[in-house]
C-alpha cells in the first residue's frame, strides 16, 4: 500500500474549482452585473470598487453596500472506459454543489466633488461540492471546498468632468481543502473503477489534501464620458503568484495514515476589462463588456514536499491552460424614475483543455441570461435582486492525461440568485 501513496500524489497539485467559465473570479458582484452583465462602462454601485474602481465618482456623498448571490449547480456524468463505453448506465450527479459570492463595502466622497474612496471585503470564489461516495468518480474527488476571499481599498479621481481614473489594491486569502478515494488496483487498471463498490470499498484509501495563502494584487480603472450618453470603461485586474502550502494525509483502510506537508506554486492571472454603456434612448440602456484572462501563464503547477515519500520530493502537474474571454451584453429600461428592470446575455470560454480536464474543476465554455430590477425605495435605500441561468457545453472528454483519466461524458448548467441593498448616508 505504500506504494499507493507515491502513486497518488498527482493530487497535490491543487485544483481551483471555479464558477465561471473563464476566470478565476466569478464577477457576478452587483444587481447591475448579475441582471445586465454588463457594467464596466458604467459601474454606478459600490461593486465599482471590483468591477471598475474608476466608477466611483459616479457616486456621490457615502454609501454602505452589501450584495450576495448563491448559484447551485448540477452535473450529470458518465465516465469511459479503455473500450470508450460509457459507464455506469446511469448518470453520476452530485450529492451536493452551491457556491456564494458575498460583498460588504464602502464608498465616500470626502465631501469633495472630485476624490472617492472605497473599501470593500468580498469573496469571488466560494465554492464547495460532494461527489458519492460509492461511484467510479470517488477516485477524482469526493469532497471539495475552496475560498478566495479579498480585502480591496480604492480610490478615484474625477480629472475631468469627463475622465476618471482609479487605483485599488487587494489582499487575496486562498483556502483549499479536498478528498479523493485511492486504489491499488485503479492505478494499476483504471477500469476497476466500474467494478462493485462492495469489491472496492476494502481497499480504497482516503486522500486529504488542504492549503491557505497569502498574496496581494493592483488593480486600475478608467471612465471616460465623450458624450452625455456614452461612458466607456476599462479595468485592468492585476495578477498574482501564490504559495500555498498544507497538509497531505492518507488513511488507509486499516485505519493507519501517512502524513506530510506540501508548498504548492500557483497563479493568479491578470485579466483585462473594457465596456461601454449607451443611454440610446430617454428610458433605455445598453451595455457590453468584454473580459480577457491571461491563463496561458498556468501552464503547470509544482508541488514540493517537507519530507520525501517513497523517494519523490515533489510533483509537477501540466495544465496546458490557454487564454480566455468572455462577451457580456444587456439592456436597462427605467420603468419609473424609481425602478429599472434589466436583462442580459453572456458567453464565457474556458481556458481548460480536454486533456486536463478535472471532475474537481469541471469548467466548460457556458452560455447565460439574465433578469433583474432594482428600486429606489426612498433617497436613502437601493434594492435589487435579479437570476441568472447558465448553460454549460456538453463535456466529452477522451484524451484525458489525468491519473485515473477522466474521460467522461455530461451536461452540466446552474442557476443562480441575487440581491442587494444600499444606504446613502
Amino acid at each position: 500500500m505504500r506504494r499507493l501513496l507515491a502513486l497518488c500524489l498527482a493530487l497535490l497539485a491543487l485544483p481551483l474549482p471555479s464558477a465561471q467559465a473563464g476566470g478565476f473570479s466569478n464577477p457576478d458582484f452587483g444587481i447591475r452585473r448579475l441582471g445586465m452583465f454588463a457594467v464596466v462602462g458604467r459601474p454606478d454601485d459600490v461593486t465599482s470598487i471590483y468591477h471598475n474602481p474608476a466608477g466611483m465618482t459616479l457616486l456621490e456623498g457615502t454609501h454602505l453596500y452589501h450584495a450576495q448571490s448563491w448559484f447551485f449547480m448540477k452535473i450529470g456524468i458518465r465516465m469511459y472506459d479503455s473500450q470508450g463505453t460509457l459507464r455506469p448506465e446511469n448518470n453520476i450527479t452530485p450529492d451536493w454543489s452551491v457556491g456564494a459570492i458575498p460583498f460588504l463595502g464602502v464608498v465616500t466622497d470626502f465631501g469633495t466633488k472630485k476624490l472617492r474612496g472605497g473599501l470593500a471585503v468580498y469573496a469571488p470564489n466560494a465554492y464547495g461540492a460532494a461527489m458519492p461516495a460509492d461511484q467510479p468518480t470517488r477516485y477524482h474527488a469526493t469532497r471539495a471546498l475552496f475560498l478566495a476571499s479579498r480585502m480591496t481599498a480604492a480610490l478615484a479621481y474625477k480629472i475631468t468632468d469627463r475622465f476618471s481614473a482609479a487605483l485599488a489594491v487587494n489582499v487575496i486569502n486562498v483556502y483549499l481543502t479536498a478528498s479523493r478515494m485511492m486504489n491499488a488496483m485503479v492505478l494499476a487498471d483504471p477500469d476497476a473503477r466500474f467494478n462493485p463498490y462492495d469489491e472496492m470499498k476494502t481497499s480504497d484509501a482516503e486522500l486529504k489534501i488542504g492549503g491557505m495563502a497569502w498574496t496581494w494584487a493592483l488593480d486600475a480603472g478608467l471612465l471616460f464620458h465623450p458624450t452625455d450618453t456614452l461612458s466607456l470603461g476599462f479595468a485592468f485586474g492585476g495578477g498574482s503568484n501564490i504559495n500555498m502550502a498544507g497538509d497531505v494525509r492518507l488513511t488507509y483502510p486499516d485505519g493507519s495514515t501517512e502524513s506530510t506537508r506540501h508548498h504548492t506554486k500557483m497563479v493568479i492571472p491578470f485579466t483585462l476589462r473594457a465596456g461601454f454603456n449607451w443611454r440610446f434612448a430617454p428610458d433605455f440602456e445598453w451595455g457590453a463588456d468584454i473580459y480577457y484572462w491571461h491563463y496561458q501563464v498556468l501552464q503547470e503547477q509544482r508541488t514540493t514536499l517537507d519530507e520525501p515519500i517513497m523517494g519523490m520530493n515533489g510533483f509537477i502537474d501540466p495544465k496546458d491552460f490557454g487564454n480566455s474571454w468572455a462577451w457580456n451584453t444587456g439592456l436597462m429600461y427605467h420603468v419609473l424614475d424609481n425602478v429599472e428592470v434589466m436583462c442580459g446575455w453572456q458567453m464565457d470560454f474556458s481556458p481548460i483543455p480536454n486533456r486536463t480536464f478535472s471532475l474537481d474543476n469541471a469548467s466548460r465554455d457556458q452560455l447565460g441570461i439574465s433578469l433583474g430590477a432594482r428600486w429606489q425605495v426612498t433617497d436613502h435605500w437601493r434594492v435589487g435582486a435579479a437570476f441568472v441561468r447558465n448553460w454549460v457545453s456538453v463535456i466529452n472528454v477522451q484524451d484525458s492525461i489525468a491519473t485515473p483519466p477522466t474521460n467522461a461524458k455530461g451536461t452540466a448548467a446552474n442557476s443562480e440568485f441575487g440581491f442587494d441593498v444600499d444606504y446613502k448616508f
